[in-house]
């Protein structure tokens, strides 16, 4: 079985608390797995990608960045790189509505979310 990224893990962590957590359980889960599929079906029929980055990546990272799209979508897109130095680090990546944030900015925001609700 092929082992979840962090940010995916996460994600789907936070989902399933919510979803426990909630009195309407039942009727929130169905929802949410449609629209994880339908978000994930758009994603892999999208051809363009659009990679932001913090500082400019070199050609190896465009190559890299790449080759794990075409693992994750079944099909080569076309990448659409830009620089953004509001992510302070790291990138983030969109195809259709799927989104993969590892910019520094929102890890900070997640750090601070969970220290405030302790």
């Amino acid at each position: 079985m092929k082992m979840l990224s962090k940010d995916a893990r996460g994600f789907i962590e936070e989902v399933a608390m919510y979803v426990r957590s909630d009195a309407r359980a039942k009727t929130v889960a169905p929802r949410v797995t449609s629209l994880l599929t339908k978000v994930t079906a758009a994603a892999k029929r999208e051809q363009n990608a659009q990679v932001k980055s913090a500082v400019a990546l070199l050609e190896p990272e465009k190559k890299r960045i790449e080759a794990v799209l075409v693992r994750l979508l079944g099909h080569s897109v076309e990448c659409q790189y830009s620089i953004d130095e509001s992510l302070v680090g790291g990138i983030k990546i969109q195809v259709a509505d799927w989104i993969v944030d590892s910019s520094l900015t929102t890890q900070v925001a997640s750090i601070a979310r969970s220290i405030l609700s302790v």
